[in-house]
């Protein structure tokens, strides 16, 4: 495909950066892990497809082929003659049937199936290139909650939530069903979904947490025990995150706020996981919370990703590096170490173990440690744990 001749001089010099993938020993030290990929703009959202890594970026959709230097595809609203309506890309997941489906800020939710783009929003769905011959309204109340979406999630049933500025929407395939407030979330502006194993739902909100088993509404709020207590609130170090917020000077978001959940994560042991905007990261056990900062080795309060890799182990990415929780403490790689910027707003952990954590500026690689090549033969043949 084509690619704007100042994408295509970043991007070539960007992959160029990126080492041939080796097997790693397990004992060699951290800073031998790590590989980058320089994008220059903010890496939201990372998922895999086969042998391949999807990028969400502030500047559009990155495919790039795992088993190649230069083999990459880049989607923009230029180069893709208007299909994909936003450069903003907040979050990326791939379905059953392979279709990226990828929400942005104020372009919608949008599905690719590798060669067509469709957009669906509050008004009405199909190629927004060809508005007039494919274009569908929907009926009242039966749109995608808002054009500004920031996590996707399938449940167990295999059933699409959305979270948007004015509630999470449920697909049903030919429309949307959104709940909002007044059916019982605790604030509008959702940011992370999360499913746990009996496929009960946790959104994560501007007012707190949200617990939603089909029929019963359960919040959850600072007094309940989520994020810092207030006296050890701090200041937003990156205030390139907006002010004012929302586009209403009411809303403001360069001081923390406990209540303010960005990130969601369920582990192993079905704890629920919920980084918060300055209050640090709070864990769920169903019955007590306990809150984690960086009095207690977190790389930094404002926790904005988290993911479980396939030994259990939660990562959780900060503006202070990416941190990693053995069950006792936490443990934190930063720009020292090898991590290309210490501001972590994605994370994601590909088939074979490998960490990817997306940052300001791009995409840092972390091996995982336990791959010696007999490892990497018996994941291969599915034989390992």
């Amino acid at each position: 495909m084509t690619v704007p001749r100042p994408w295509l001089v970043l991007m070539v010099a960007a992959l160029a950066l990126v080492p041939t993938l080796r097997l790693l020993a397990a004992d060699e030290p951290p800073s031998s892990r790590w590989q980058t990929i320089n994008t220059r703009a903010r890496v939201m959202s990372i998922a895999f497809e086969g042998h391949d890594v999807w990028l969400g970026l502030f500047g559009g959709v990155m495919r790039h082929d795992l088993r190649t230097e230069r083999d990459f595809d880049l989607y923009t609203p230029a180069n893709t003659g208007g299909q994909l309506l936003s450069t903003g890309v907040y979050t990326i997941e791939v379905d059953r049937d392979g279709d990226k489906w990828v929400g942005t800020y104020g372009g919608g939710l949008a599905k690719f199936d590798g060669s067509r783009w469709t957009t669906y929003s509050p008004y009405g769905w199909g190629s927004p290139a060809d508005y007039r011959n494919t274009w569908t309204a929907y009926a009242p109340g039966r749109g995608l909650g808002d054009l500004w979406v920031y996590d996707v999630a399938f449940d167990r049933r295999g059933r699409m939530w959305v979270a948007t500025w004015k509630g999470v929407s449920l697909f049903d395939g030919r429309g949307f069903t959104t709940y909002s407030v007044d059916e019982g979330l605790v604030d509008k502006w959702v940011y992370a979904i999360a499913i746990d194993r009996a496929n009960v739902m946790w959104f994560g909100t501007e007012g707190g947490v949200t617990r939603f088993d089909g029929s019963t509404w359960k919040s959850y709020t600072h007094a309940d025990g989520l994020g810092l207590e207030t006296e050890q609130v701090v200041k937003n170090p990156d205030y390139t995150f907006g002010n004012p917020h929302h586009i209403d000077p009411s809303k403001q978001a360069t001081a923390s706020n406990p209540n303010y959940v960005i990130s969601a994560a369920v582990d192993r042991r079905d704890h629920k996981w919920f980084g918060t905007w300055g209050g640090g990261i709070s864990r769920f056990d169903g019955s007590s919370w306990t809150t984690y900062s960086k009095a207690d080795g977190l790389g930094g309060n404002f926790v904005f990703s988290q993911a479980v890799d396939h030994h259990g182990v939660l990562w959780a990415g900060t503006d202070g590096g990416v941190s990693w929780f053995d069950g006792t403490r936490w443990r934190t790689y930063t720009t020292r170490d090898g991590l290309i910027d210490n501001f972590v707003y994605s994370i994601g952990v590909d088939d074979e173990g490998n960490k990817w954590f997306g940052t300001r500026v791009g995409v840092s690689r972390f091996a995982d440690p336990d791959r010696t090549p007999l490892r990497s033969l018996f994941h291969r043949l599915g034989l390992s744990r």
